[in-house]
C-alpha cells in the first residue's frame, strides 16, 4: 500500500527515497516483492555457491536486520549490543515518546521516530506493531543511504536506493547476496550529522553536535566521527563458508559514545595542577581538558552535565569540604525560564540559549578553587569528574498502603 503522502515513479528498478521529518517523499518503484542479486563468492565468480535460500532482502523498502545477521555475523552481534539497535526500546525513549505521544498525539511520529525508529516511521506504524519497527536503526536503514541531502529546519533528509544492492565504505566488495555499491559518504561525517544536529520549532539548535565537529580542529586532520566511533577492529565481514576473501578487520559497529564508560574516560583529561598553601586556606587549580572527543563535552542534548567537584578532606577530624563546577548548555523558552526536560526541548519549547560553557574539543579549562583550613598541611585533595544525566524513565513504584490495624493484648 502507498501512503497517501508519497510519489511514485519508474527509475531503473531501484527505489528512490527522500526521508524528512515530518514527510516521506517516493522517487521510483522496485519491481516485484523480494530479489536476491546474482550469485558470486569471495568476489572470485567460482566455487560452489552457499546456501542463501533463508536470506529475503525487501525490494520496496527496509530488510530486518536479522536478515544481514545470516552472513554479516561479527557485525550484527556488534550492532545488536549498540544504543543505535536499542533506539527505540531503551527505557530513556519509551517514556519520552509516550510522553510525546500521550500530549501531542501525530507530532510523535516525526519528533521522535524519524531518528529512533526510522523503518517504523517509513512504514507508518507508530505504536511499533511491527518487529522491524523495533530494531532501533537497522543496518538495512544505514545501508540503503545513497546521499545525504542538504538539512532544513524539518530535520534530516536522504535518498534512498532500496532493491538488492547495499552501499558502504568498501570497494570491490562482492556478496552471494546482493550486490554492493561503495560510497564515500559512508566515510564522511556528513553520514551522522541527520540525527545528530537538531533544531526546533523554533529554528534553535537543540543538538549540534556535527557542527561542533565541524568547528573544531579534527576535520582539518581528517578524523571524522567514524575514525573515533566505529574505529577498525578485528573480525570478518562474512565466515569464509560464505565470503572467501572476507576482510579480517571491520569497522565496530557497537559505535560506542556518551554511555560507554571507555569513551567517556577517552575524552576527559583531568589534572591537579597546582595546590598552594597558606595560614588557613587553601587553593587549588584544577585542567579539565578535552582530550579525546571530536565534539564539545557534553555533546547532545542539553540537559547533559559535566560535573567537576574538587574536595579537600582533614587528615585528621576527617571534615570534607568540596567545591563544584558544572559545564552545560541551557536553553530556555519564550519567557526566560530554563526548558529542563526532554520533551519539551524536541517539541521546540526552547527559543534562545541562556549560556554554554561546554568544553570545546582540545580546550583545556584552568579552575581555581579555595577552602578554608585550619591545618593547610594535613588535607586530601581529590578532583573528581562527572558525567551526570538524569532523564525520565519508567519502572515500578511499590505501593505499600496500611488498610487497618487491630491489637490485643494477651493477659
Amino acid at each position: 500500500m502507498i501512503r497517501p503522502e508519497s510519489l511514485i515513479t519508474h527509475k531503473k528498478g531501484t527505489q528512490l527515497m527522500v526521508l524528512k521529518m515530518f514527510r516521506v517523499w517516493l522517487v521510483g518503484l522496485c519491481m516485484g516483492g523480494v530479489c536476491l542479486a546474482p550469485v558470486t563468492v569471495g568476489g572470485q565468480g567460482t566455487g560452489s555457491a552457499p546456501d542463501i535460500s533463508g536470506i529475503h532482502l525487501n525490494t520496496k523498502g527496509f530488510s530486518s536486520s536479522r536478515q544481514c545477521g545470516q552472513c554479516h555475523k561479527e557485525l550484527y552481534n556488534d550492532w545488536k549490543r549498540s544504543l543505535h539497535a536499542d533506539a527505540s526500546s531503551n527505557a530513556v525513549f519509551k517514556a519520552a515518546y509516550m510522553q510525546v505521544y500521550f500530549e501531542h498525539g501525530e507530532r510523535a511520529r516525526p519528533a521522535c521516530l524519524t531518528c529512533h525508529a526510522p523503518v517504523a516511521y517509513f512504514n507508518n506504524d507508530p505504536k511499533l506493531t511491527q518487529a522491524i519497527s523495533r530494531e532501533g536503526v537497522n543496518c538495512d536503514f544505514c545501508h540503503s543511504i545513497a546521499e545525504a541531502l542538504p538539512g532544513t529546519p524539518e530535520g534530516p533528509q536522504f535518498r534512498f536506493e532500496f532493491g538488492g544492492v547495499k552501499q558502504g565504505p568498501l570497494k570491490n566488495s562482492k556478496s552471494p547476496a546482493h550486490q554492493t555499491r561503495f560510497n564515500d559518504l559512508y566515510q564522511q561525517s556528513l553520514f551522522c550529522k541527520g540525527c545528530h544536529e537538531q533544531k526546533g520549532s523554533s529554528g534553535l539548535p537543540i543538538i549540534a553536535t556535527w557542527s561542533e565537529w565541524k568547528e573544531s580542529p579534527y576535520p582539518d586532520k581528517g578524523i571524522t566521527c567514524q575514525k573515533c566511533h566505529m574505529e577498525q577492529v578485528s573480525g570478518k565481514t562474512a565466515p569464509t563458508s560464505v565470503q572467501k576473501n572476507a576482510r579480517h578487520q571491520i569497522s565496530n559497529h557497537d559505535i560506542a559514545a556518551g554511555h560507554s564508560l571507555t569513551k567517556r574516560r577517552q575524552a576527559l583529561e583531568i589534572k591537579i595542577a597546582a595546590i598552594k598553601t597558606h595560614k588557613n586556606r587553601i587553593q587549588v587549580q584544577v585542567d579539565l581538558t578535552n582530550t579525546g572527543a571530536g565534539h564539545k563535552m557534553p555533546t547532545g542534548l542539553p540537559v547533559k552535565k559535566i560535573i567537576l567537584e574538587v574536595t579537600v578532606k582533614d587528615a585528621n577530624s576527617g571534615h570534607r569540604q568540596s567545591r563544584r563546577r558544572v559545564y552545560q548548555k541551557i536553553v530556555a523558552d519564550a519567557q526566560g525560564k530554563a526548558v529542563t526536560k526532554v520533551v519539551d526541548l524536541m517539541l521546540g519549547k526552547g527559543t534562545k540559549i541562556l549560556s554554554d560553557n561546554r568544553i570545546a574539543p582540545l580546550e583545556t579549562r584552568h579552575e581555581s578553587f579555595t577552602f578554608f583550613v585550619d591545618q593547610p598541611e594535613e588535607q586530601t585533595v581529590t578532583a573528581t569528574a562527572y558525567y551526570s544525566y538524569s532523564p525520565e524513565i519508567l519502572q515500578p513504584a511499590p505501593i505499600h498502603i496500611k488498610l487497618n490495624e487491630v491489637q490485643h493484648r494477651v493477659r
